[in-house]
């Protein structure tokens, strides 16, 4: 689904990656690990002193690049005078990574004929006010989708349009007529898009809070079928989860980004972003070393955990064990595996024992290639608004579609397009892990969608299957649970779950933020600061 609104998540097939998600490939599709700077190691199970740094940032992730360059740039500003000769060197830095490139969440595979798969459908927010800060647009080569979205309505052959005469006004008359959603129903988005336009997005999160189904039932008082048809789909395919687990903060804080900014994809697939922060990092003089798993985070000198050094112990894909000594480090990985460094750490058994896990979404998505015309030429989402009786289901599994090369060619080769189908959870347990079953399913909903090209969409020679992916670990839950991920701004860094962590080491990740690309982000910059400080401090005479 368009997660993370929008980003995706998985690791690779063998486990080894530190988000512990699941894809299954059937493209061809393959990982490698490029090796990061050279340290001294030692096979076997003796570890070494392998290299000291000031900081080690203990995943490769949104918010782990965040992180590496906020503490960069910050202790670049710090270390020069007004006339910019340096008074003292940057802090050396070094991110860990255990996949073979960064991104965690945000990543992309090349197939070998040439197609780009986001690992999860995604699109990106162009008005995340993180994105804008950290990330250079006109690099990432954006291609935007359509305001609005096309919907599959049940007994209507034809897709219906969704129409956003607020930013296109030519289609006012098109939004009217629109059957998706009653008369009634379109006067009562007017309030909706009036407050989130005026609102500013502090405001929004200060709102009273309520799950999303009760906001829009009794704030807004939207009929059944406009939510079954269009919010639903919509919304789910966002946070993943019913809209009655779903926050009506987080409801109206991305209505915003929709209604005032627009969504698009980058030259290069999702990749590209991530890939552009890992560049911007390695400019700054931060060492990114790949394949490297922390497996476990002590006090330097043992157990207690006042002391201000930290000893990072990591396993190479070859199962080359190192240790990493620094000053600060930040966890920069999704809650459960947070829960567990930190449960692991000497001397804080005491206080993340009791913490319990934090749910997490699942998401997947089937990507199939086939040769041009698209059955749509369009560059928008298309939703099922069919009902829930049909949607979500093991016969009917499909929640929006894509073709991500009609948005942007380059996700498919010469003469080729690519569809992209998204999968929520009911429906991937329904499978249980069966891609044929799945793979049948989707292609027999699909082909009643497009009837002009039925027999190609359930001919596998002609609509060729190029990846099925399932992300166990593609987003936090943010209502309902203790220490959901709804939190604008950021929650203390300096703290898990309420708890202080040793003095020094610091948390970020979506999950103490909002679930969201902009969280993510917001989570490492707060981190990447609290750590220039404490850095800045360690510096100081007599520290």
């Amino acid at each position: 689904a368009f997660f993370w609104a929008f980003h995706s998540s998985l690791s690779p097939t063998d486990g080894f990656a530190l988000l512990p998600s699941i894809v299954r490939k059937n493209s061809g599709v393959g990982f490698s690990i490029r090796d990061g700077p050279t340290l001294a190691m030692v096979h076997g199970e003796s570890l070494t002193e392998a290299r000291k740094v000031d900081l080690c940032i203990i995943g490769g992730g949104i918010s782990g690049l965040a992180a590496a360059i906020t503490t960069a740039e910050k202790s670049t500003r710090q270390s020069s005078k007004s006339d910019g000769v340096s008074t003292r060197p940057s802090p050396s830095i070094l991110l860990l990574e255990s996949d073979s490139a960064v991104g965690g969440r945000v990543r992309s595979d090349r197939t070998d004929n040439g197609y780009i798969l986001d690992r999860g459908f995604a699109v990106f927010i162009e008005e995340y006010p993180q994105s804008r800060r950290l990330l250079d647009y006109d690099a990432l080569g954006l291609k935007q989708f359509l305001p609005g979205a096309k919907v599959k309505l049940r007994g209507r052959e034809k897709l219906a349009t969704v129409a956003d005469p607020l930013r296109r006004r030519r289609d006012v008359f098109t939004a009217i007529a629109s059957p998706v959603g009653t008369p009634l129903d379109k006067l009562r988005l007017l309030p909706l898009f009036y407050r989130v336009m005026t609102k500013g997005v502090d405001e929004l999160f200060a709102m009273e809070e309520t799950d999303t189904m009760t906001c829009l039932r009794s704030q807004y008082k939207f009929s059944e079928g406009f939510v079954s048809s269009f919010l639903g789909p919509f919304l789910e395919g966002i946070y993943l989860s019913p809209l009655e687990r779903q926050s009506s903060r987080m409801f109206h804080f991305v209505m915003k980004m929709f209604t005032v900014g627009l969504t698009s994809l980058p030259r290069g697939g999702m990749q590209a972003v991530a890939n552009q922060l890992g560049s911007k990092a390695k400019e700054l003089g931060v060492e990114i070393e790949l394949g490297s798993k922390a497996v476990a985070i002590n006090p330097a000198g043992g157990n207690d955990d006042s002391r201000e050094e930290f000893s990072v112990e990591v396993v190479s894909k070859e199962s080359v064990k190192q240790r990493v000594r620094a000053k600060s480090v930040v966890i920069a990985t999704e809650f459960n595996v947070t829960r567990n460094l930190l449960q692991d750490m000497g001397g804080l058994d005491r206080r993340t024992k009791p913490v319990t896990k934090l749910p997490q979404r699942s998401v997947g998505c089937v990507y199939y290639g086939f040769r041009s015309p698209a059955p749509l030429s369009d560059p928008i989402l298309i939703l099922n608004g069919e009902g829930s009786q049909r949607r979500n289901t093991k016969d009917f599994p499909i929640n929006n579609v894509c073709f991500p090369s009609i948005v942007q060619k380059q996700y498919a080769p010469d003469g080729y397009e690519l569809c992209s189908v998204s999968v929520l959870e009911n429906a991937l347990r329904e499978h249980a892990g069966d891609d044929a079953s799945l793979d049948a399913s989707v292609r027999n909903q699909l082909s009643t969608w497009f009837p002009d090209c039925a027999d190609d969409i359930v001919d596998e020679s002609k609509w060729a299957r190029k990846g099925v992916y399932v992300v166990n670990n593609a987003q936090p839950a943010h209502y309902g649970e203790d220490g959901c991920a709804n939190v604008h701004g950021g929650r203390d860094c300096s703290a898990f779950r309420g708890e202080a962590v040793p003095r020094g080491m610091f948390v970020c990740g979506d999950h103490m933020a909002t679930s969201t690309f902009n969280g993510a982000l917001e989570s490492g910059v707060n981190a990447g600061e609290a750590a220039e400080r404490f850095l800045n401090e360690l510096r100081r005479p007599g520290c």
